[in-house]
């Protein structure tokens, strides 16, 4: 093996392994309940290959799975997989959305990278700015909204969407 491959398999686990330490999780309303009515802070929106637009708020009463993620991104591509198989896993539970967002908003190139590695998930670029509440400078960073709009988890860094612990979580949220 070369140098230069060393190097590389070297850059790829050290971002593995230490980029989840960077984000922290915390709990933060998107949304706010006044008597029987939800109001919103803000309209966070996206965009898939067909213009088609959707937002956060024709998402209320489903658990939302955001995955902000590049094709240039080793972390990104190595959780990737895995992120797949979960969709794939939860594709009939209608209780749950994914949304895999390309950050570099570049829908044709990344629809082109998915369809090569034969990925089913849903593709999305941003059609409005992240609040700061889901904002963040690292990639890949994987945000879940509960059904009612709570942040539960803001994962900064490679993923293991495998995880039994994980998937009964994900369950458990989307039967609340």
């Amino acid at each position: 093996m070369g140098k230069r491959s060393k190097y590389w398999i070297l850059l790829l686990m050290s971002l593995l392994f230490c980029m989840p330490y960077l984000g922290q999780a915390k709990k933060v309303i998107v949304s706010d309940r006044v008597g029987d009515t939800w109001v919103e802070r803000y309209d966070l929106s996206f965009r898939d290959s067909q213009n088609n637009i959707v937002s956060l708020n024709q998402l209320k009463g489903k658990v939302v799975i955001i995955n902000l993620w590049a094709t240039w991104c080793p972390p990104c591509l190595a959780e990737m997989p895995s992120l797949d198989q979960l969709y794939k896993d939860f594709s009939g539970n209608n209780k749950i959305v994914f949304l895999s967002v390309d950050i570099d908003g570049n829908l044709k190139a990344s629809g082109k990278f998915l369809a090569k590695r034969k990925y089913s998930l849903p593709l999305y670029q941003l059609n409005s700015a992240l609040p700061n509440a889901l904002n963040t400078k690292s990639i890949p960073t994987t945000i879940i909204l509960d059904k009612a709009g709570k942040l539960v988890n803001k994962h900064v860094g490679g993923m293991n969407f495998g995880s039994q612990k994980f998937r009964k979580s994900l369950l458990e949220l989307s039967r609340e």
